[in-house]
């Protein structure tokens, strides 16, 4: 290799710092995770994809238990399908939640990787990292669900990194892996890829618009052929909630210090990642909500504007890793949050749900225990209830009671009039 080459790649390698803070992020959410599922306190999307890529490996397609049905008739994920030797090899819930988080946490190295080759100095490129590992956004995706938009910051990160180097193989390698994440990555890369032959290289943006094209064509057909209904949220030209939207975007802007309003009329690019948020419907939950996958495109896009932001404004730098700290004590939708504790396991409950996986007739796990089905997806013969808007027995979010918390460990004792609730100490009946 020759020096000027060298010097080309060490310009946009991720720096000593991110990788430290990549470590240390995943080490953590990886040990809060574990800590979620054995709570069982984790959601029935996760134990979908576990049902559904254990059944791939054993030849039983991609019906689950969860959905009823078979999840590529639901969504366009068919790159998850690379997970089923691994998960072949371990079936296990715990699986998913670390390529979740080994997921979220290399998008840092991609992003300040990106920010490098826009000509950020490797401090400046180094905060831009750090503070989208300590964005409410990375942190709440990393804690949810195993859903298919875990790896959407990664792939458009390294996606941005090919278009900026002018690699058209690399850039759709990147676009091809992001289109088979959901089908409505198609629209958005339609969208960019045009934008990208206007403003930057002609030749990467219509083939990746092509690309979006050829993929989004093929899903409909697909779909229609097999007579199936996709999910998808409904829209209107209404806008519910507009406080709690607008909150929601200053959220999603807040860690990186507003940086990317820097851009002035590029902002204008996030057009449809905005619009897909507030036009919607109200939907099971809202999803412009911060670390949920509905909002992966957009937080990606946040962050990669960030590190195109801080490479042209170096001072926005020091005030972003402020920002972004901030953030993470006072808006995190995790665990983290000031005043919030980690779950409390019940051990034998947590057991029942392990000897789960052996049932070998039907079992249907209530909705209201969905953590229990999470556990025991591996098994074909484990149901979820279906949805009843009337069904009572969930239990609080997050545990915020110290003492009990100590008391797990072996340090003080347990509250009196205490009893456990999926993980959270509540007041006994």
């Amino acid at each position: 290799m020759t020096p000027i080459r060298a010097r080309a790649r060490e310009a946009i390698q991720p720096t000593r710092a991110v990788a430290i803070a990549v470590l240390v992020f995943a080490a953590v959410y990886i040990v809060l995770d574990l800590n979620k599922l054995y709570a069982l306190r984790y959601g029935a999307d996760t134990g979908t994809f576990v049902q559904w890529l254990a059944g791939e490996a054993h030849g039983r397609g991609s019906w689950n238990g969860a959905e009823y049905r078979r999840h590529l008739q639901v969504h366009d994920s068919w790159v998850l399908l690379g997970l089923v030797p691994l998960v072949a090899l371990f079936p296990f819930a715990q699986t998913l939640l670390v390529v979740q988080v080994l997921a979220i946490a290399g998008a840092a190295l991609a992003l300040c990787a990106f920010a490098r080759a826009c000509g950020a100095t490797p401090r400046a490129a180094s905060i831009v990292g750090i503070a989208y590992l300590l964005s409410p956004s990375a942190q709440g995706i990393a804690y949810g669900n195993f859903l298919e938009n875990v790896f959407v910051p990664l792939l458009a990160a390294l996606g941005a990194l090919a278009v900026r180097r002018r690699s058209l193989v690399a850039s759709l390698v990147a676009a091809q892996l992001l289109l088979g994440l959901k089908e409505d990555q198609a629209l958005f890369l339609l969208w960019f890829g045009a934008a990208c032959a206007i403003w930057w290289d002609r030749r990467i943006g219509y083939a990746i618009a092509a690309l979006a094209f050829l993929n989004g064509a093929a899903f409909v057909v697909a779909e229609r052929l097999a007579g199936a209904q996709p999910s998808q949220p409904a829209y209107a030209l209404q806008v519910d909630d507009p406080l709690v939207k607008l909150a929601f975007f200053a959220a999603m802007l807040a860690p990186f210090a507003f940086a990317p309003l820097l851009l002035r009329w590029r902002v204008l690019l996030a057009a449809p990642l905005i619009a897909e948020l507030t036009f919607n419907r109200p939907w099971a939950y809202p999803i412009a909500r911060i670390g949920t996958h509905w909002t992966a495109p957009l937080f990606a896009a946040t962050a990669i504007a960030a590190a195109y932001a801080v490479a042209k404004y170096p001072r926005v730098a020091t005030p972003m890793l402020i920002c972004a700290i901030l953030c993470a004590l006072t808006i995190n939708d995790t665990v983290l949050k000031i005043g919030r504790w980690p779950y409390v396991v019940d051990r034998p409950a947590y057991a029942n749900a392990v000897a789960l996986r052996s049932a070998t007739h039907d079992v249907v796990v209530p909705r209201h225990a969905e953590g229990a089905y999470v556990v025991a997806a591996a098994n074909p013969h484990v149901l979820l209830a279906k949805y009843d808007p009337n069904e009572g027995g969930y239990c609080p979010a997050y545990d915020r009671d110290a003492r009990a918390f100590f008391a797990a460990l072996g340090i003080g004792t347990w509250p009196q009039g205490t009893t456990l609730c999926a993980g959270v100490p509540v007041p006994a009946r």
